[in-house]
């Protein structure tokens, strides 16, 4: 099942929610880092 899906012309390697409000995903490719902000909130620091 897949909730959702972000195209890039290449391929993701790694993600990571950050930001302010932890709203932007970073997305690290073999050659470019990629960022957008979503409508959810990454998980905090335990």
């Amino acid at each position: 099942m897949t909730i959702g899906a972000i195209r890039l012309p290449e391929r993701c390697a790694n993600v990571c929610f950050g930001g302010t409000r932890r709203n932007r995903l970073f997305m690290c490719a073999s050659q470019s880092l990629y960022s957008v902000y979503v409508g959810v909130l990454g998980a905090g620091i335990a």
